[in-house]
């Protein structure tokens, strides 16, 4: 685990908040560069995910730090398999391929905070929901042909991908990070996010590379 990154998100942890991690592993590279069609200088984008910071459970050195988020997992070794929006822990993003990691926010009140995460608990516990692994190459091809503003050509009725996730939770209390943007809701992507100017909230972090 790359404790750096862990604890940077853990420093600016709030409920609710939004974070963007990039990673290096070949299908993370994928989605980076295929988000390089929106990024302003057109080079490959630092974010492939996005979740919602949950709830801190426990006390002291036990303190744990959940996650809502919509993602397709597979651990071969552990024999799991997850499909579609679930509740998992901070570390599983801080991984030692991790590169780079964004905590967005506004100032929410306590109020908003908890309809936020109420609404991300409610999608996570309704079991009809799925992460479209071919709605993300829907998006992909989107960006390629200037159509984000167009529905996703694999779009279905409980399709969630990881920044449609974000966006749904957010736009219950009023505040739709991307309100701006002309983007349909089911092309909502990690760069799109990284590129609102609706946060009030900014802290970013990248690892450092070791000189030869």
């Amino acid at each position: 685990m790359n404790t750096d990154a862990f604890r940077f998100i853990r420093k600016h942890y709030a409920p609710a908040r939004i974070c963007l991690v990039g990673l290096s592993d070949p299908l993370y590279e994928l989605i980076r560069i295929g988000q390089a069609q929106i990024t302003p200088d057109h080079a490959r984008s630092k974010w492939n995910h996005a979740f919602l910071l949950g709830e801190q459970r426990g006390w002291f050195w036990r303190r744990r730090t959940y996650i809502f988020e919509s993602d397709f997992y597979f651990n071969f070794r552990k024999m799991q398999f997850m499909n579609g929006p679930q509740e998992s822990l901070l570390e599983k993003w801080c991984k030692d391929s991790i590169e780079y990691a964004c905590v967005l926010g506004m100032s929410l009140t306590s109020s908003e905070e908890k309809k936020v995460l109420a609404k991300a608990s409610e999608i996570v516990h309704d079991k009809r929901y799925r992460y479209p692994v071919e709605g993300l190459f829907g998006t992909l091809w989107a960006m390629r042909t200037g159509r984000l503003h167009r529905p996703n050509i694999f779009d279905m009725r409980y399709a969630i991908q990881c920044a449609t996730f974000v966006r749904l939770c957010y736009q219950v209390i009023g505040k739709d990070p991307l309100a701006e943007s002309t983007d349909d809701i089911s092309n909502t992507s990690p760069e799109r996010l990284s590129q609102s100017a609706l946060f009030t909230v900014r802290h970013e972090w990248h690892r450092e590379v070791s000189p030869l």
